[in-house]
């Protein structure tokens, strides 16, 4: 299907958690300035159209069935998974385009990953830690290898914490790829509501903070700059940056009551969630509801073992043969009780979406905050019942 070169630059993103932050912050970045980016991201959280974007806009029905069916017509005898399949689909439909920069997000790991078909121009590592540990291993090391497979010989790879470096070294002297790494290549300092940004001759001050974790933010502002250069100005970069949003990520659904979304699902993006909750709450009387819902193939107990904000528990059960009922979430819950890992004042198992928003309606005081997480799922099954 000649899918492999663009002539378009293409970022690559790879990490354990924030690949859609960097994703999300490229596209602001953009569109600022003009340029017509694509995207291809994983999972979707209602709309299997989200999957592929252009200009930050979900791909319509036509171009994606035409996509579906030039990609079976060719597909013959060969087997595709579903995510070889939908990654064939959304290069297609970024062929059929007069693009700028077209921006991938890995699915898993990186190296096997069907996105790496095609040779970035820069790719991206934002994070390493312990997920999907049955495919990548059990070791950081291990799991830093596989990630570091987007990179490319003499292509850019921007990394985001210099504390991955060594994780990473092996790949870096197998592959030999060019390397720009935060706190060394590039600086950021934060404030308490804002944050600079040093690279090169480029200095931006008083960045006002968004809704997306900085260094995500950061990565994608560097490779960015780097791409662009000549057509990015301080202003553009700044309101963007100050503007990014994206669906699910510490989203807030409402403030009457306030219901905060997050697609938290492994062991560090669950530390991180906990972190803000907590600085939230932290000067009021508002107690932490935290309606969950994972998969259970993900580390469970390590995941809810990070959430010692939260005062009330309700359970759900998530759909499908890799959904985790709501009774494996409390035992799990009990064990970290037992342990004086968590407290918790309650934990209901409400089975559904529904039932557990009904009970935070019912028994929740009009200042405390609901927290929804665990999966992409949760979130997407909270999004449509919103809706």
């Amino acid at each position: 299907m000649e899918l492999l070169e663009f002539k378009t630059p293409v970022i690559s993103v790879a990490g354990t958690n924030g690949k859609g932050s960097v994703v999300a912050t490229l596209e602001a970045l953009a569109i600022a300035h003009n340029l017509s980016i694509a995207s291809y991201t994983s999972p979707h959280l209602i709309k299997f159209n989200e999957r592929i974007k252009f200009n930050a806009q979900a791909v319509n029905d036509q171009l994606l069935l035409e996509a579906f069916a030039k990609v079976s017509a060719n597909q013959e005898n060969i087997e595709l998974t579903y995510f070889e399949f939908t990654t064939l689909v959304a290069l297609y439909c970024f062929s059929q385009q007069d693009l700028d920069l077209i921006v991938l997000e890995v699915g898993l790991g990186g190296r096997f990953d069907a996105i790496n078909i095609i040779d970035a121009d820069i790719s991206i590592i934002t994070s390493i830690g312990l997920d999907h540990t049955d495919w990548l291993g059990s070791e950081l090391s291990q799991i830093a290898y596989e990630k570091a497979g987007i990179m490319r010989k003499g292509q850019l790879s921007v990394i985001a914490d210099k504390s991955l470096v060594p994780l990473l070294k092996k790949a870096i002297d197998e592959i030999r790829p060019d390397i720009l790494v935060a706190d060394e290549d590039f600086q950021y300092l934060e404030h308490a509501s804002s944050w600079d940004y040093v690279y090169d001759d480029l200095v931006i001050k008083n960045i006002h903070k968004s809704q997306l974790y900085l260094s995500n933010q950061v990565v994608a502002l560097t490779a960015f700059t780097k791409l662009f250069k000549e057509k990015i100005t301080k202003h553009k970069l700044k309101a963007a940056l100050e503007n990014t949003q994206l669906l699910g990520r510490f989203q807030m659904l409402s403030q009457s009551p306030y219901i905060i979304l997050d697609v938290a699902h492994n062991s560090d993006s669950a530390r991180l969630l906990n972190q803000r909750i907590s600085d939230l709450v932290q000067s009021s009387k508002a107690k932490v509801w935290a309606l969950c819902g994972m998969l259970k193939d993900k580390d469970i107990y390590a995941s809810l073992s990070e959430m010692d904000s939260v005062d009330q528990w309700l359970l759900i059960d998530l759909p499908g043969e890799r959904g985790a009922l709501a009774e494996d979430l409390h035992y799990q819950l009990n064990t970290l009780m037992d342990a004086g890992k968590i407290k918790a004042n309650s934990i209901i198992s409400s089975k559904t979406i529904e039932k557990a928003y009904d009970c935070f309606k019912t028994k929740a005081e009009p200042e405390d905050l609901l927290m929804v997480f665990g999966s992409f799922v949760t979130v997407g099954l909270m999004l449509e019942y919103w809706q």
